[in-house]
């Protein structure tokens, strides 16, 4: 134990195969119980993440030519030098920090501009307002708060394959039965086989549910799939590596794009989180008995106050809309 907690080679190695998708399970379990090991090791593994993104946001916002990425990358690593990492100075940790970093952000940037040139990137801000995109091939995205995808788009229309990053989308694909339609999300893969879609990407976790038409969930791994119809969701953990099918059991699992909620009997305190996800908004319910109450109602509406003034006014209740969101109480 004493040589990996001092291999800090080792583990910075680690660190950037996990940034870059690239990790094996088993060096992923090793990583995750260095970060267990005490708060300056999350520190650390929490600094690598920064540069990261700033290296993604950098692309993002501006396509570089040569000259100015270098110009750029100066102004970079001029920063990381100035700055002082806050890690306690163990077994020199902080000097090797300094030096992995702006190695790492010499090869990222290098590797990134280099390779990643390709791809489009298109992010979604986290608790935004749903973000439509089109593809080139006329497919169609909406795109929830915090999502963020990439793809190829010089060659779309014949290698239509798309990368989700990371958050919640729901796809209408434009089928073509020559180009399959392929979404990327790290151990498995999503295979269009004429459909519409919602997938979530969060921590590991990967849900499909299948609004028409079917996907094949697959593992090319194992070579194990299975095969999602109207109506199912199928489920992939990282941590057990098993994928599964089972019945969608959440009527509103799309409610955060189109906005269209069916509640039957539901208790206001389940109403109002779903509320508060898609709309990005707190939302507070004051009174016991106010909290006891359910609601049976189906509500269209793209703005939290025109939803909840419906609420207000089937349960017999007061709305007050605040700086800090909404509050339902008793009149």
């Amino acid at each position: 134990m004493e040589e990996f907690e001092t291999n800090e080679e080792f583990i910075y190695s680690l660190i950037i195969d996990e940034l870059d998708e690239l990790i094996s399970p088993e060096k992923r379990y090793l990583l995750q119980n260095w970060r267990r090991m005490s708060p300056e090791n999350e520190v650390t593994y929490q600094e690598f993440v920064r540069i990261q993104q700033n290296i993604d946001l950098l692309y993002q916002k501006q396509a570089y030519t040569a000259e100015e990425s270098w110009e750029e990358l100066d102004k970079k690593l001029e920063g990381v030098q100035n700055h002082k990492l806050t890690v306690r100075r163990n077994r020199n940790l902080g000097t090797w920090l300094s030096v992995a970093a702006s190695v790492m952000l010499i090869l990222s940037i290098g590797y990134y501009f280099i390779n990643n040139a390709r791809y489009t990137v298109v992010r979604n801000e986290k608790d935004a307002k749903v973000k439509n995109v089109f593809l080139p091939d006329g497919t169609e995205l909406a795109l929830n708060g915090g999502a963020a995808i990439r793809y190829i788009s010089s060659d779309f229309n014949t290698n239509r394959k798309l990368e989700l990053v990371n958050g919640e989308v729901f796809v209408k694909v434009k089928h073509d039965r020559q180009y399959p339609f392929v979404i990327d999300l790290g151990e498995v893969h999503a295979r269009d086989i004429g459909t519409s879609f919602n997938i979530v990407k969060e921590q590991q976790e990967i849900s499909v549910t299948v609004e028409e038409g079917i996907v094949a969930l697959e593992q090319p791994s194992t070579s194990q799939s299975v095969l999602l119809t109207m109506g199912v969701t199928g489920r992939y953990s990282a941590s057990t590596k098993k994928l599964i099918a089972e019945q969608n059991q959440d009527i509103n699992y799309k409610a955060w794009a189109d906005k269209k909620f069916v509640f039957t009997e539901t208790p206001l305190k389940e109403v109002t989180r779903q509320l508060s996800k898609a709309y990005h908004t707190p939302i507070t319910v004051n009174g016991n008995e106010l909290k006891k109450k359910k609601l049976t109602a189906n509500l269209y509406y793209q703005t939290p106050d025109s939803a909840l003034n419906v609420i207000a006014a089937t349960l017999q209740c007061k709305l007050t809309s605040t700086k800090g969101g909404y509050i339902l109480s008793e009149n």
